[in-house]
């Protein structure tokens, strides 16, 4: 029966749109989504637990991103203490709470990156409307020539061999089945220095080859002081129950070696310019070793040396357009009053960015502009939040014009 649905949604398609799919089919698109933009399922098999009340034992669930979980009366403590990582001394490695197995679902299909939370629409919603977009106005097909590509984004790229080998083979073979036409590549978020330090490993042959285009959405190329806050009080993700106490994100977020790939660096801050002010001290990004040290988180200086670069002076052979909100208040320097440091919220000093990702970092991708004959087109989009962008008209009607070029 799905055999018959999937081959009159073809034909519906072929109908609707024999323009594009006949004489000129629309590239296939396979997307790299962010920091917190895949579902993550997970198994409990555990001898152990924080409480109680927390679940030992449990078959798989979505552990990230669940809705209900939030709106429980029951602490938060169960959950964090299952998503957050824990270091091996034996492997040097940053893994899983031991008897927690993790997954990410559907990789190849858009399911997981549309909406973080399964059983729930529209709080959860992400790349939704994108990739509902594309399929209205070029009848792309899930699974076929629009796929995702979604990661355990609790991890910096240093730990992601396996998911490189997977992106490549993913690209490789929607090529192959859409009839060897290249591939739009679009990332967003953190999904953008992830990508490029994935397309930095290839050769370009292999670029020339598969990829027609990269389309990168609000990426942190320099890094977001947002981050640090994570770091030190913990920060939200945007889930309203943490809204008033963030605090209880931070266990599980200081272990993720993804937000020391977003830190500020150097190469966009200064040496002198303070990121972090509580009454004792300054820190800026040569102090990164003496925060983690005064906010009880020794590990947090290892994990920052073994990060990878999420920044390249020098961009990859390929057609690069990079697209950003701009406008919005985003944390510019975080300040602790006496006695806040680190366990309260700070006051934050805004300054220019789309709402996570300041301005500077969004801006990196001018740098490429003067670096030879592949063009980098750079497009602002005023009030365009982080995430919120892959809603935004204009951006997408701007989505529609490079897939219509490319289509030519």
């Amino acid at each position: 029966m799905k055999a018959v649905q999937s081959a009159l949604s073809i034909l519906l398609v072929f109908f609707l749109f024999p323009d594009n799919f006949l004489a000129h089919p629309p590239p296939p698109v396979v997307i790299v989504p962010g920091i917190g933009g895949s579902q993550i399922q997970a198994s409990l098999d555990r001898s152990r637990t924080l409480h109680w009340w927390c679940y030992r034992k449990y078959g798989w669930y979505t552990l990230w991103l669940n809705i209900e979980e939030f709106l429980s009366p029951l602490p938060l403590e169960c959950w964090t203490d299952d998503i957050k990582l824990v270091y091996n001394k034996t492997t040097d490695r940053m893994e899983n709470t031991p008897g927690v197995l993790t997954r990410i679902p559907d990789f190849g299909n858009t399911s997981s990156i549309e909406y973080l939370d399964p059983e729930l629409s529209h709080p959860g919603q992400y790349f939704a409307p994108f990739v509902k977009s594309l399929v209205k106005q070029f009848g792309y097909q899930r699974g076929f020539n629009i796929r995702g590509a979604p990661y355990d984004f609790r991890y910096g790229p240093e730990y992601a061999d396996e998911y490189y080998t997977k992106l490549k083979s993913l690209i490789e073979s929607t090529f192959e089945i859409n009839r060897k036409k290249k591939i739009l590549l679009v990332s967003q978020s953190m999904g953008c220095p992830y990508t490029l330090i994935f397309l930095k490993r290839q050769s370009q042959e292999w670029i020339d080859k598969y990829i027609a285009s990269w389309i990168t959405i609000s990426g942190p190329w320099g890094g977001a002081v947002k981050s640090l806050r994570a770091y030190i009080s913990g920060d939200p993700f945007g889930i309203p129950k943490l809204l008033d106490n963030p605090i209880l994100m931070r266990a599980a977020q200081r272990t993720y070696t993804s937000l020391a790939f977003i830190r500020p660096i150097d190469s966009f801050w200064k040496p002198n310019e303070v990121l972090v002010q509580t009454y004792i001290r300054n820190y800026t990004v040569k102090d990164y070793d003496a925060l983690f040290k005064d906010i009880g988180f020794a590990l947090g200086s290892e994990i920052v040396r073994k990060s990878l670069p999420a920044w390249s002076e020098t961009p990859p052979k390929v057609p690069i357009y990079c697209l950003h909100g701009v406008g919005i208040k985003t944390p510019g320097v975080l300040y602790y009053g006496p006695g806040d440091f680190p366990d309260d919220q700070p006051y934050v000093r805004h300054s220019d960015g789309d709402g996570t990702v300041n301005i500077r970092s969004l801006k990196g991708c001018e740098r490429w502009q003067a670096s030879g004959k592949y063009k980098v087109d750079h497009i602002e989009y005023p009030g365009a939040e982080h995430n919120g962008i892959l809603g935004n008209h204009q951006m997408i009607n701007d989505v529609f014009n490079i897939i219509k070029n490319l289509s030519d």
